[in-house]
C-alpha cells in the first residue's frame, strides 16, 4: 500500500516530516508523498530522512486555488506529485502564495475577535502552528480552547464553516493562483497535477466538473480518500455512502479520461482519528507517478 496525501508540521499537520516516515514505515507502506499546503519547507528533511529507509518518498505539495464561484471552483485543491522542490519559479510563487495565506488567516482572526467577540489572537494561533504556515485547523483549535462557553453546542465542522468560503468570518486572499496557474506551476516544476479529494466539492454535476478540470490540464485524480472522516461528510448520515460511492465513481471517470490515479489519507496527525495508509491506496498507482 501507499499514501500520496500527507501533511506535516510545515503546514497544518502535527508530525514532522521525519516522524511521518517513521509512522509509514511501521505500517509497512511502500511509498508516501509529503503534500503540505502551499509549502515545500518540509521536503528536504522528508527526502533526506527517507533516503536510507525502506520506503519510497515522493516530494509533493497541495495548492489551494482561487475561489471562482462562477466556475464552481470553491475551496478546490490541487496536489502536485514528484515535483522539483528546488525550482526557482516554484519557490518564488509559493512565497507569494504563502504571504497571501498568512494575511488571510490574520484577517480572519481579527474578524473573529473584533466583530464576533471571540477570545482569539493571531499570534497565539501562529505559535500553535509552529511552522511558517497557518491553517484553519489552528484557528479552530484556539477558538475551542479559549472560548468554551461560546463554542458550546457547535461542532468542529460548524466552526470550520464560520471561517471557510461563505462563512461569517471568512476573508478572501489577496494573492492566490487560479486552477490553470496551479496546474502550470506544478508542471513547470516537473510534477503531476492531481485533483485532490474530488468528492468533497459542491458542484452541480460531478462528471461535468471533471470534464472541466481535464480541459484545464489536470492529469490525475485522487480515487481513494477517507470521505467518512472528513468534511462535509463526517458525522452525517451519508458518510458511509460517500465512502463507498466516490472511489468507484471517480475510478470510472479516471478510466474514461485516462487520468493518472492517486489517493491518500490526507493525514494531518492523530486528531482526526485518521491513520497513515488509512484508505489502502494500491501500489500499482506508482508506475505512472515515479
Amino acid at each position: 500500500m501507499i499514501d500520496l496525501h500527507l501533511h506535516s508540521t510545515c503546514s497544518d499537520g502535527l508530525d514532522t516530516p521525519s516522524k511521518i516516515i517513521d509512522k509509514a514505515s511501521k505500517q509497512k507502506l511502500k511509498a508516501i508523498a509529503l503534500t503540505d499546503h502551499d509549502s515545500i519547507d518540509g521536503i528536504k528533511e522528508f527526502l533526506n530522512y527517507g533516503e536510507d529507509k525502506e520506503i519510497i518518498v515522493i516530494p509533493g505539495i497541495e495548492i489551494s486555488i482561487r475561489h471562482e464561484p462562477k466556475r464552481e471552483l470553491e475551496d478546490v485543491h490541487i496536489v502536485g506529485l514528484n515535483i522539483d522542490y528546488t525550482s526557482s519559479q516554484l519557490i518564488k510563487t509559493l512565497n507569494q502564495q504563502l504571504e497571501g495565506r498568512l494575511n488571510q488567516k490574520k484577517e480572519i482572526c481579527k474578524r473573529l475577535r473584533n466583530e464576533l467577540g471571540y477570545n482569539l489572537d493571531y499570534e497565539e494561533v501562529k505559535a500553535l502552528a509552529k511552522g511558517k504556515t497557518v491553517g484553519r485547523p489552528h484557528i479552530v483549535k484556539i477558538m475551542e480552547k479559549n472560548n468554551p462557553v461560546k463554542v458550546k453546542g457547535k461542532t468542529k465542522n460548524e466552526l470550520f464553516k464560520m471561517i471557510s468560503l461563505g462563512g461569517i468570518a471568512y476573508v478572501d486572499r489577496e494573492f492566490e493562483l487560479n486552477l490553470e496557474e496551479s496546474i502550470e506551476l506544478i508542471e513547470a516544476s516537473g510534477g503531476i497535477p492531481i485533483l485532490a479529494h474530488p468528492g468533497i466539492y459542491e458542484v452541480s454535476n460531478r462528471a461535468k466538473f471533471i470534464d472541466f478540470c481535464v480541459s484545464a490540464g489536470i492529469r490525475g485524480i485522487e480515487i481513494e480518500y477517507p470521505y467518512a472522516k472528513n468534511r462535509p461528510w463526517e458525522n452525517t448520515d451519508k458518510k458511509d455512502w460517500a465512502q463507498t460511492f466516490f472511489p468507484t465513481f471517480y475510478a470510472s471517470l479516471a478510466e474514461k479520461h485516462n487520468l493518472i490515479r492517486s489517493g491518500g489519507s490526507d493525514y494531518h496527525g492523530d486528531n482526526k482519528n485518521i491513520k497513515i495508509g488509512e484508505v489502502a491506496v494500491p501500489d500499482l498507482y506508482l508506475k505512472n507517478i515515479i
